[in-house]
């Protein structure tokens, strides 16, 4: 009798473990059920953009990217301040929606020619030490005639300058101790797109087409802020506080932006002021009010010499030399 008691809760004790078992495996079907494993999310990281998230994303279907971004702005309505795109919150889960690009069947077996990468710019004029790493990290030399692509991320020295033509006739000056990311750069029928991330230093830019039409994509992205852009000049100085290649230092790390022409939006998470031509703002971080500033010349640009004016020098030796004149002509 005692073994058959052994038995008989040996074998109780298994069922039991085999319930319990059982149990679990239905919670995490229910669970994954729940989640929906078919879709795929992500949470928003700092210094993420749609646009960023779409490009790594959906990399081979670029002509949907601006039905993709609608997509997701429309099923992720809690991660976008009032509907915008360009306002993605910082920590929410994104639902992304499954897009499938549909082929045309192939009639002939022909070879499959595969094309390099279109430039979305080129270097018109450079000087000092300029250098691009791609997006496979792969570091090239920039010097005039060179060609810039999406994913480029540009650097110049402490002497370096670089100015670039983009394929919309934008000019970009990339200046002294700068570093520029191309995230996006594209002229599509319905879905022009121009996405920097100025990462520090100092960039002047003349904004060529993309940005003058309702629906183009226009961002020039800083850590602390964005601009947005409606055909314009303007220059930024952003993480910059010591001067390089003329320009003065400041006192402050912080960002500084003014417009030459046209206007522009500032943008951060809580706030959005536009500037118009000859305005300038200056932010201390990215928590900080967007303040209106007068800004001092050598800030943005090289401080120009002042000319000496020799006028008043040269009155006062005709004034000497007025007597001698008269005595010798009288001679």
């Amino acid at each position: 009798m005692p073994e058959n008691l052994k038995l008989s809760r040996l074998l109780k004790n298994r069922l039991s473990g085999l319930l319990v078992l059982c149990l679990f495996v239905f919670l995490i079907s229910a669970e994954a059920a729940k989640f929906n494993a078919h879709k795929r999310y992500l949470y928003v990281q700092p210094g993420q953009s749609i646009f960023s998230i779409v490009k790594v994303l959906y990399p081979d279907q670029q002509e949907q990217w601006p039905k993709i971004i609608k997509k997701i702005v429309k099923i992720n309505p809690h991660a976008f301040v009032g509907a915008d795109a360009t306002k993605i919150r910082v920590g929410e889960r994104l639902e992304l929606p499954s897009f499938t690009e549909k082929h045309k069947p192939v009639t002939s077996a022909k070879a499959v020619v595969y094309k390099k990468p279109r430039a979305v710019g080129q270097v018109i004029s450079q000087r000092g030490k300029t250098f691009v790493l791609s997006s496979e990290l792969k570091s090239r030399n920039l010097e005039v005639g060179s060609e810039v692509f999406v994913g480029d991320r540009i650097y110049t020295g402490v002497k370096g300058f670089v100015r670039l033509r983009m394929i919309d006739n934008a000019k970009i000056d990339l200046r002294c101790n700068s570093e520029m990311l191309i995230e996006d750069y594209q002229l599509v029928r319905g879905g022009n797109r121009s996405v920097i991330y100025l990462i520090k230093g100092s960039v002047k830019k003349i904004t060529g087409s993309i940005g003058k039409l309702a629906e183009d994509i226009y961002e020039m992205r800083t850590p602390l802020a964005t601009v947005g852009v409606r055909g314009t000049e303007y220059a930024i100085r952003v993480l910059q506080a010591h001067g390089c290649d003329g320009s003065v230092d400041v006192n402050s790390k912080g960002m500084f932006v003014k417009v030459n022409r046209g206007s522009i939006d500032i943008k951060t998470a809580s706030k959005t002021r536009t500037l118009n031509t000859g305005e300038a703002i200056h932010m201390e971080d990215e928590y900080a009010d967007i303040e209106g500033i007068q800004v001092n010349q050598g800030v943005f640009e090289a401080v120009q010499a002042e000319k000496k004016s020799y006028l008043f020098g040269s009155s006062v030796w005709l004034l000497w030399l007025l007597p001698i004149i008269i005595m010798l002509r009288k001679k």
